[in-house]
Protein backbone atom coordinates (compact mmCIF):
# COMPACT_ATOMS: atom_id res chain seq x y z
CA UNK A 1 0.00 0.00 0.00
CA UNK A 2 1.11 3.37 -1.12
CA UNK A 3 1.20 6.41 0.93
CA UNK A 4 1.81 10.13 1.03
CA UNK A 5 3.76 11.77 3.78
CA UNK A 6 4.16 15.51 4.18
CA UNK A 7 6.80 16.64 6.59
CA UNK A 8 5.36 19.23 8.50
CA UNK A 9 6.57 21.92 11.34
CA UNK A 10 4.62 23.75 13.40
CA UNK A 11 5.01 26.01 16.18
CA UNK A 12 2.03 26.61 18.71
CA UNK A 13 0.04 30.39 18.71
CA UNK A 14 -0.12 30.15 22.54
CA UNK A 15 2.46 27.42 24.01
CA UNK A 16 5.53 27.14 22.87
CA UNK A 17 5.61 23.69 23.79
CA UNK A 18 2.69 22.02 22.84
CA UNK A 19 3.16 21.43 19.33
CA UNK A 20 2.21 17.30 19.69
CA UNK A 21 -1.37 17.94 20.72
CA UNK A 22 -1.43 19.39 16.45
CA UNK A 23 -1.76 15.18 16.28
CA UNK A 24 -5.17 15.21 17.45
CA UNK A 25 -6.21 17.55 14.98
CA UNK A 26 -4.31 16.57 12.19
CA UNK A 27 -5.92 13.35 12.80
CA UNK A 28 -9.50 14.67 12.11
CA UNK A 29 -8.85 15.44 8.74
CA UNK A 30 -10.57 13.41 5.94
CA UNK A 31 -7.81 11.17 4.49
CA UNK A 32 -5.01 11.56 7.21
CA UNK A 33 -4.28 8.17 8.19
CA UNK A 34 -1.75 8.52 11.07
CA UNK A 35 1.08 11.12 12.49
CA UNK A 36 4.26 10.46 13.58
CA UNK A 37 6.54 12.98 15.57
CA UNK A 38 10.16 12.85 14.41
CA UNK A 39 12.58 15.33 16.10
CA UNK A 40 10.78 18.73 15.65
CA UNK A 41 8.88 17.63 12.41
CA UNK A 42 5.43 15.78 12.18
CA UNK A 43 5.35 13.14 9.51
CA UNK A 44 1.75 13.42 8.12
CA UNK A 45 0.63 9.42 6.50
CA UNK A 46 -2.04 10.57 3.64
CA UNK A 47 -4.09 8.29 1.47
CA UNK A 48 -1.93 9.13 -1.90
CA UNK A 49 -4.89 10.62 -3.67
CA UNK A 50 -5.46 13.48 -0.65
CA UNK A 51 -4.45 17.14 -1.83
CA UNK A 52 -1.76 18.43 1.06
CA UNK A 53 -3.56 20.96 0.93
CA UNK A 54 -6.37 20.41 2.44
CA UNK A 55 -3.64 19.62 5.53
CA UNK A 56 -2.47 22.94 5.42
CA UNK A 57 -5.06 24.61 4.58
CA UNK A 58 -7.19 22.92 7.72
CA UNK A 59 -9.25 25.61 9.34
CA UNK A 60 -9.13 23.87 13.27
CA UNK A 61 -5.41 23.35 12.33
CA UNK A 62 -4.64 26.64 11.59
CA UNK A 63 -6.64 28.47 14.88
CA UNK A 64 -3.82 27.03 17.16
CA UNK A 65 -1.17 26.69 14.78
CA UNK A 66 1.12 27.93 12.72
CA UNK A 67 3.25 25.91 9.81
CA UNK A 68 6.85 27.59 9.77
CA UNK A 69 7.53 24.81 7.27
CA UNK A 70 6.00 22.22 5.23
CA UNK A 71 7.36 19.63 2.10
CA UNK A 72 5.72 16.46 0.62
CA UNK A 73 8.51 13.95 1.01
CA UNK A 74 9.45 11.42 -1.54
CA UNK A 75 10.98 8.93 1.40
CA UNK A 76 10.37 8.57 5.13
CA UNK A 77 12.73 10.26 7.30
CA UNK A 78 15.77 8.18 8.65
CA UNK A 79 14.30 5.81 11.44
CA UNK A 80 10.62 5.99 10.03
CA UNK A 81 8.90 3.18 9.77
CA UNK A 82 5.22 2.98 8.94
CA UNK A 83 3.58 -0.36 10.79
CA UNK A 84 1.36 -2.93 9.15
CA UNK A 85 -1.32 -2.34 11.58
Amino acid sequence: MSFKLLKLKVRSKGCASCTLTAVRHLLKIPGVKGVRAVGDYLIVVMDPSVDHNRVLNNEELNLYYRVVHWEVVEEAPHGFKLSNG
